[in-house]
């Protein structure tokens, strides 16, 4: 469960094993390089991770090896055609056998691509198609499991916190995945619901957990990338630190029936800024004793003759390795979460039934302060009735008003803001259409912005989709206009095209104008808050479901003043927590 991406070929990222061991670590991770293509491993790589891998193993610590397009060469482009992909997964898949070869002796683990469903950008595209990424994964595990049937693969660590993406990919291999466990990474998702915000990013990782689960036909999950940014934490080192305690806290006590492995993210900022334990000096961060903390102790190694490892640049012979040597026999540590007993703890029967008293205790009371809450919420939707049934009347009123076009405005419902109903007025491709998906498959509610001067509206933007770009119509489901109408291009049911993966789980919301040195009018922000709003509570949604493109992809829209300079994405979702509220 206590793991760390490491990297043996930075000098900063590749600390001793022994250190290692005594800060817990259970187990590592890192990528298996090897750019020389052919037919046969690099002999000099191949003794280089195989030494690693050994260290690791005398000092009690278990590998997690990538197998990616570092592993292998000249992979293709995402959206290569299917012989030039089977042709690369033929030679990938032999390298992956070879190194489960040289490596069986000391049992690692391996993980096959890495972040496959990561959208394609210039300086990053490991994208592999869902099915092509099925075909790879089937015959990777299998080259594997041929050496070893009892070596474990685990499949790509998957970016997106899109479930449905690994759906697929199940689906594409006949509902059976090829791997031991699924593994993704819940980058901006939180430790608790309501920690360090109830707003904080994308949401809560219990929530996410599950349906990777399900999607995964209930494979063991493994975390295998988990970390944090300061600057997502106010700059605040301590935060980070507690932020770690919370992940391993909420693992261990309420997931350890479906996550086997949470490998955090990393050891040093000379890997990833500023993700690491210990800064780019080395010196140790408040995260670095968390972790501590949290991971069980262990027999302590000793630190004056560590085992010989190579780091990057180190020449190798290929001298034969002897053999690991059988595993010695140590009494178990004793449990400890944060730190050991000042004194020893002698346990009768009297203590464990005490002990499991308190517990009852502390249940009972946690319950009651659950049911208060919802006391406190029953009493809130309550009031929120009212409000909304004053609402309801307002908005009759506007009805009436808006008769000269009574039917082009659709009223969703006595919570919902006016709509004008444009899609079948908006230019669409005679011969292609958008695929549909349930309501039930909604997420996210991602922002746009035209990027064009706000008087060009839903029409033009259709037509441009439609006769330029071979689209099947326009690519979103809401247009809030210049001057704060909302209009409805699509019906949600509608799997549209306007944000890349995410497009199967989210609802498209652009806001009219170029939103680069400028902001949307108070009117635009109003009218975008009530419609976003209505659509969190129809669809059961989160505020954190709500976000600019720009914070999932490398993209310029809703425009650099989302989240810098004016920072109208930060108006836009206090005005929807008002409507929530």
């Amino acid at each position: 469960m206590y793991g760390l991406n490491i990297d043996p070929q930075n000098t900063k990222g590749n600390p001793d094993p022994t250190e290692l061991r005594n800060l817990g670590v259970e187990i590592v991770r890192y990528s298996y390089i090897d750019q020389s293509g052919g037919d046969q491993l690099d002999p000099a790589k191949a003794q280089f991770y195989k030494q690693k891998v050994q260290a690791c193993k005398q000092a009690g610590i278990d590998t997690l090896l990538i197998l990616t397009y570092d592993t292998y060469p000249n992979k293709p482009s995402h959206d290569a055609g299917d012989g030039d992909w089977d042709s690369y997964i033929d030679r990938f898949a032999r390298r992956c056998g070879q190194i489960a070869q040289l490596m069986a002796q000391w049992r690692p683990a391996f993980q096959i691509w890495n972040e496959p469903d990561h959208p394609p950008r210039s300086d990053y595209a490991p994208t592999v198609r869902e099915a092509v990424f099925g075909r790879m994964l089937r015959r990777a595990y299998d080259a594997i499991k041929s050496v070893d049937p009892n070596l474990k693969v685990v499949g790509g660590g998957l970016a997106t916190g899109n479930p449905s993406w690994l759906t697929r990919v199940v689906e594409s291999v006949g509902g059976d995945f090829p791997a031991d466990a699924i593994a993704f990474h819940p980058y901006g998702q939180r430790p608790a619901r309501d920690w360090p915000r109830p707003d904080w990013f994308f949401g809560y990782v219990g929530d996410l957990l599950n349906n990777y689960y399900r999607a995964g036909a209930n494979r063991p999950i493994w975390i295998t990338e988990m970390g944090v940014k300061e600057d997502d934490l106010d700059r605040d080192r301590a935060k980070v630190a507690e932020f770690l305690r919370r992940y391993y806290r909420l693992i261990t006590t309420y997931y350890t029936d479906k996550v086997q492995q949470l490998i955090w993210f990393c050891y040093s900022d000379g890997m990833v800024s500023p993700f690491g334990l210990v800064d780019g000096a080395g010196q140790q961060k408040p995260a670095y004793q968390a972790y501590r903390d949290v991971a069980p102790r262990r027999t302590p190694l000793p630190v004056t003759s560590p085992p010989s490892v190579p780091t990057a640049g180190t020449t190798v012979t290929s001298t034969p390795l002897p053999a690991p040597p059988p595993p010695s026999i140590a009494p178990p540590p004793p449990p400890v979460i944060f730190g050991p007993p000042a004194t020893p703890v002698v346990t009768t029967p009297t203590t464990v039934v005490n002990e499991s008293l308190e517990q009852i205790k502390q249940q009972v009371t946690a319950w009651q302060s659950q049911a208060d809450q919802l006391q406190q919420q029953l009493a809130a939707f309550q009031a929120q009735i009212q409000q909304l049934l004053a609402q309801q009347a307002q908005w009759q009123s506007q009805l009436q008003q808006l008769g000269s076009q009574p039917a082009a405005i659709t009223q969703p419902s006595a919570s919902g803001p006016p709509i004008q109903n444009i899609i079948n007025q908006l230019k669409r491709n005679p011969a292609l259409q958008f695929p549909t998906r349930p309501l039930s498959q909604i997420q996210r509610i991602i922002i746009h912005h035209t990027a064009i001067p706000a008087n060009i509206g839903a029409e033009r933007i259709a037509e441009h989709r439609v006769d330029q770009q071979g689209w099947p119509g326009i690519g979103y489901h809401y247009f809030i206009t210049g001057e704060g109408q909302i209009q409805q291009t699509n019906e949600l049911t509608t799997q549209s095209t306007h944000a890349g993966q995410y497009d199967p789980v989210a609802i498209g919301v652009c806001f009219a104008g170029d939103f680069t040195t400028a902001i949307p009018t108070p009117t635009q922000i109003e009218a975008g808050a009530q419609l976003i709003a209505w659509l969190l509570r129809q669809l059961n949604l989160p505020l954190s479901a709500v976000s600019g493109y720009k914070e999932l992809v490398v993209t310029q829209s809703p425009g650099a003043q989302w989240d810098s300079g004016q920072r109208w994405g930060d108006m836009l979702r206090a005005r929807i927590q008002v409507y929530l509220s």
